[in-house]
């Protein structure tokens, strides 16, 4: 009787050693297949933001160089083709800061804008206006300093081409005059993907012939058929013909810049830079005014401007104020038409907020 209780037992532990894996094997596998594969693994993109800085910025400079080919320097059809094209280019529009700082690279490994003597402008005046009187060959060139990236571009200037073609009389500084002729590169200032501003390069060709011209000491005049100069700096010049902002804009202008003579406002936002400000804004040219039509605003609202007691009489500041006001309103209205990114924030405040 124990013998066979014995084996009775035995059988028993065979059956369960033979159940118990399958079972174990049945339960498993309904919860996890056994072809199951491992899930991918998302690669890395190898692209860093330096190269992607670097792809955008030659990407840019072809379309500058394709957009302003070499031509006889004063080829007038050839410049207005240049700056057309450079107003339109949608590519450099929108990797443009609210405005642009322009100027002449005082060293050759100096890149820091802040530390170079710059002019700010809005972006639309600086391409079209500024940068169109440059011709551009050969290919463009990419390098990293620090966090900028700076794009070159090898450049022939304008030197031929009517005096009201250029945005002031440059030739006022010798200096100036013969730096436009002889820097032999543009030097495009990015940084995270954004142009901060542009600079002639410090490097120079001597060889390069300066053409003469003297300056009579007028920023501004008329000639014979009444044409205001130079012509560049006019808001037709600068908008499209069917942008309905332009007359507005013009008057508006108009009336705020005859009442900043009293004031004598033009004195120091002048090309001569009688206060050496850096980067000078200037006021006397009805282009070049838009960058600080904002500023302006803020300046007479806190009179800060004229310095340095601003403006004693309270309803002739209220009454700049209000001119100012109108000018900035209709210069963002004018440059939202074209497209150009207009700064929200910077909205002329309403006039119940004065002071």
């Amino acid at each position: 009787m124990l013998k066979r209780t014995r084996l009775r037992s035995r059988l028993l532990i065979f059956v369960a050693g033979l159940i118990l894996p399958v079972a174990l094997f049945l339960g498993c596998s309904n919860n996890a297949p056994v072809s199951q594969s491992p899930a991918p693994v998302e690669q890395a993109s190898s692209d860093s933001p330096a190269d992607e800085d670097v792809a955008l910025a030659t990407e840019i400079g072809k379309s500058i160089i394709a957009s302003c080919p070499m031509a006889e320097p004063g080829d007038a059809n050839a410049h207005a083709a240049c700056a057309d094209k450079l107003a339109s280019l949608e590519l450099l529009r929108d990797h443009m800061s609210q405005e642009i700082r322009w100027g002449g690279q005082k060293e050759p490994e100096l890149y820091a804008l802040r530390e170079n003597n710059t002019t700010s402008f809005a972006p639309l005046v600086w391409r079209r206006t500024y940068l169109s009187t440059f011709m551009f060959s050969g290919e463009p060139t990419v390098e990293q300093k620090d966090n900028l990236t700076v794009l070159r571009l090898p450049i022939q200037f304008r030197s031929d081409l009517d005096p009201g073609a250029f945005p002031y009389p440059f030739w006022h500084s010798e200096n100036k005059w013969k730096a436009y002729h002889q820097s032999t590169e543009l030097l495009l200032i990015m940084e995270d993907g954004m142009i901060e501003g542009a600079m002639r390069s410090a490097i120079k060709d001597t060889e390069r012939k300066v053409v003469e011209r003297e300056w009579d000491g007028k920023w501004q005049w008329t000639v014979a058929n009444g044409q205001q100069e130079p012509k560049v700096t006019l808001y037709q010049n600068l908008f499209s013909a069917a942008n309905p902002h332009v007359n507005s804009l013009d008057e508006s202008y108009r009336a705020f810049e005859v009442a900043m003579r009293d004031h004598s406002c033009e004195v120091c936002h002048s090309p001569s830079n009688a206060n050496e400000m850096n980067p000078l804004l200037i006021l006397n040219y009805p282009n070049q005014a838009l960058t600080l039509r904002h500023e302006t605003v803020r300046q007479i609202q806190e009179n800060l401007m004229p310095p340095p007691n601003g403006i004693p009489d309270e309803a002739e500041r209220q009454r700049l104020v209000t001119l100012a006001e109108a000018f900035a309103k209709a210069g963002d209205e004018a440059l939202a038409y074209e497209g150009e990114p207009v700064d929200a924030t910077a909205a002329t405040p309403s006039s119940a907020n004065h002071s």
